[in-house]
């Protein structure tokens, strides 16, 4: 037997889960934190920013429905895995011949597309593989190795936007085949080039160890509709209450999002490495506390994970709208690493608790289409009325008064969660678990 085969008998992830993931982070940690940055440096104002952010919100989840529901349908998750990566991740080296902010939001539009394929049906597959009892410290662990993944891969990212005289000696050193490698592009955009190179490559290797994990068998499920949106939508039940809670909530988190690289190109000239940074922080922090939040949903519950991590929020907008240092920026970040460490993974974990076996992938990829729904209207929204404030309040105003904004409504939506049912018990509370972890402070204190 195999190290894989016996990880998956024990109910835990295989370590080749762990690499694959790790890979596909990587290459998405090299260039997600700076798309906002490159369309600045191209010109777009806020209501095209706004729409660039939409697409990357509703484009990788339009056809995730379809996407989920084929893999239940056939019973295989992997080949869409497999063409996910390898399509969507070597469509970033695209992004360089871009000409306009319209180009680059129709390619962003297709890369999101082609990327959204295996963000169902990796779920699918990784769930299919993990006992009930270790659901939330296994994706506590597997998210912890990607943070780590997407945190180097940002920093390496940062470094080389640093030194810009790489690529011209790469280009040198290899002569004639330099120029064929790497074409030249416009010179303000030479810093992004080799980042969007080797995400290209990278998503080549990750694809191809994606074709090594050995997928657990599984119920098929020829009987379920492809897409199953209104069904899953239309049932009264947990799923259906869980979409209702969130639509608040994404709806107010989505609209400060076009508005948070603005703050730090243009408000506090920050450096691409900066920005890296900032990134690099949250992801840390998120990996911090990613494993000891993954081990207590499993102890108290998700409900109370995902009210923490939605209810602490609202301050990232708060502080980028007061901002006037970069250290600022690093403690909203380390904020929103320390509330996406809460919530995501608990998130994740509810959908599996609540979705039949055969019809995870459905269910996961019908929640990210509806909230990428909600969030194509907050972004959208928001841009659009940041960029008819200009004329009134000017920039600085237009920009504070909708981060504001989305502040106030965050902490309103998040009370939502409140309404969401556990489908089990669980051995213990938060209130307990608080006051476990007091009591051993005290007696630790005074001895």
């Amino acid at each position: 037997m195999s190290d894989t085969e016996g990880e998956q008998k024990n109910g835990r992830l295989p370590s080749r889960v762990y690499l694959v993931g790790s890979l596909t982070q990587f290459a998405q940690g090299l260039y997600a934190p700076f798309l906002s940055a490159y369309l600045i440096d191209m010109g777009a104002n806020y209501a095209e920013l706004s729409a660039f952010r939409s697409t990357g919100n509703f484009a990788p989840t339009v056809l995730q429905p379809l996407w989920g529901a084929g893999s239940d349908k056939i019973g295989r998750t992997k080949p869409f895995v497999i063409f996910g990566i390898l399509t969507g991740l070597f469509t970033v080296f695209l992004f360089l011949w871009a000409e306009t902010p319209m180009d680059m939001i129709i390619l962003y539009a297709i890369q999101s597309v082609l990327l959204s394929i295996q963000i169902p049906t990796w779920l699918s597959l990784i769930g299919g593989m993990m006992d009930e009892k270790y659901r939330g410290e296994e994706l506590g662990k597997l998210s912890v190795a990607t943070n780590i993944a997407s945190l180097s891969a940002t920093l390496l990212s940062g470094f080389i936007a640093g030194v810009p005289a790489i690529l011209p000696f790469l280009r040198s050193s290899l002569g004639d085949l330099g120029l064929i490698i790497f074409p030249s592009v416009e010179a303000w955009k030479e810093i992004y080039y080799i980042p969007f190179y080797i995400t290209a490559f990278v998503g080549i290797i990750a694809s191809l160890l994606a074709s090594t994990i050995k997928e657990p068998p599984r119920n098929n499920g020829d009987q379920h509709e492809v897409p199953p949106f209104y069904k899953l939508l239309s049932q009264p039940g947990d799923f259906r209450k869980l979409c209702g809670v969130a639509t608040f909530f994404s709806f107010a988190m989505s609209m400060a999002w076009p508005y948070f690289t603005v703050v730090q190109r243009v408000w506090l000239n920050n450096t691409l490495f900066e920005i890296g940074l900032a990134s690099a922080i949250m992801a840390v922090t998120t990996v911090i506390f990613t494993g000891p939040m993954g081990r207590l949903s499993d102890r108290v519950g998700r409900k109370p994970l995902i009210l923490l991590g939605r209810g602490t929020l609202f301050i990232v907008p708060i502080i980028y709208a007061f901002a006037t240092t970069t250290v600022m920026i690093y403690i909203a970040n380390a904020i929103a690493g320390f509330s996406i460490a809460g919530a995501f993974n608990a998130l994740v974990a509810y959908i599996y608790d609540i979705a039949p076996e055969e019809e995870r992938g459905s269910y996961i990829s019908v929640y990210s289409t509806f909230t990428g729904i909600i969030f194509l209207g907050g972004s959208l929204l928001s841009g659009f009325l940041g960029q008819m404030m200009v004329p009134i309040v000017g920039d600085h105003g237009a920009v504070f008064a909708m981060l504001l904004l989305s502040g106030i409504l965050r902490f309103f939506a998040a009370f939502m969660f409140i309404f969401l049912h556990e489908p089990r018990q669980y051995a213990s509370t938060m209130r307990a678990e608080i006051l476990a972890k007091l009591g051993r402070r005290i007696r630790d204190d005074t001895v």
